[in-house]
């Protein structure tokens, strides 16, 4: 089983130091190479109680295999950026005094890395409580073959996970993660080592035709792969998986419709738990009825549908106006942007 969140605490600090709600912040670095010790920050993004999001213009080149990665030039830290002690300095003003706690995929790779950026700079880092979204998938999926990097788990709950390996994206990925981490760990522990047979409840979108159904039974089907490597002994009944041979659409499409949904609640009534993936339809209201008027445990979690990370535009090389021509210069290579 998994807590919903891990602390880790900095140095010497003990629980009794912490105030009740340490300030939350999601943090995510780009970096030079994989080692602290030889390569640098060129990108950070800040999501949670602040945002802040920089490149790092006197970062030295990446490493091939790190820009392969992520592909974030020289020339585009020196035209976008800002000097890495301004950066960091910004960063520590946003984080304030602390104690906070910053959450992060792979938590040990964002503080080392800020660990050894604050000894460089010869800066102090406020008390760090740090959680890492990486170590909780694991615990919450001891014995499942699921890969637990960032994008594998973002597509593994149904989610797009275009533009990751920026900082931006995969904070905004993290973020999203925890929280459906979270919503699972908590269900995990309350449905305990023999959940019996569960309901996967989840919207059905579209015109009820049969190109629409196929399409949310195949992101039901990756969600229910989801449920059942966190759940592993429960029995899942996905009523989706049912629905191929059903029409929705013309004139015969309400009745149907009032037909599948007898037949799931029938369903409902037949389970020892429900959970309900994303926001509510009215179909999922209606099983939502059925579990509470019999006793029957519910649980939301984040579903496949729309709710998308929020988009941003993708740092690109465009024409350059004359003050960052100027920038690009050796001797002005570090200047920050206006």
């Amino acid at each position: 089983m998994v807590c919903p969140i891990e602390w880790r605490m900095v140095g010497v600090m003990s629980t009794h130091d912490l105030s009740p709600s340490p300030r939350q912040f999601y943090l995510d670095f780009e970096t030079t190479g994989l080692s602290p010790a030889t390569a640098q920050v060129m990108e950070l993004a800040l999501r949670g109680a602040a945002r802040l999001d920089r490149l790092v213009s006197d970062a030295p080149p990446a490493s091939p295999e790190a820009f392969q990665v992520h592909g974030i030039s020289p020339w585009l830290c020196q035209c976008e950026g800002r000097p890495s002690r301004l950066v960091l300095a910004e960063l520590l003003t946003t984080l304030g005094p602390g104690p906070v706690e910053i959450v992060a995929h792979n938590a040990p790779f964002e503080r080392g890395f800020l660990e050894a950026w604050a000894q460089r700079e010869d800066m102090r880092l406020p008390d760090i409580l740090w959680t890492c979204t990486l170590e909780a998938s694991r615990r919450l999926m001891t014995r499942a073959p699921i890969n637990h990097q960032l994008g594998s788990l973002a597509t593994s709950l149904g989610w797009r996970a275009e533009g990751l390996h920026r900082s931006a994206a995969d904070t905004e990925i993290t973020v999203r993660l925890h929280q459906a981490l979270e919503a699972w760990g908590q269900l995990k522990i309350a449905l305990g080592p023999d959940p019996g047979v569960v309901y996967l409840a989840g919207p059905l979108r579209g015109d009820g035709s049969p190109e629409a159904i196929a399409h949310n039974q195949g992101a039901m089907k990756v969600l229910a792969r989801w449920a059942q490597a966190v759940l592993p002994t429960a029995t899942l009944v996905v009523p989706h998986l049912n629905f191929e041979f059903v029409d929705e659409s013309g004139e015969r499409g309400l009745t149907v419709r009032a037909q599948v949904l007898r037949s799931c609640e029938q369903l409902v009534a037949r389970s020892n738990a429900i959970i309900l993936c994303g926001p509510p339809t009215e179909g999922m209201q209606r099983e939502r009825i059925v579990a509470d008027g019999m006793g029957i445990p519910a649980f939301s979690v984040p579903g496949w549908d729309g709710s998308t990370p929020e988009k941003h535009p993708v740092q690109a090389e465009q024409t350059l106006p004359a003050w960052m021509v100027k920038a690009m210069t050796p001797a002005l290579a570090g200047t920050p942007a206006p």
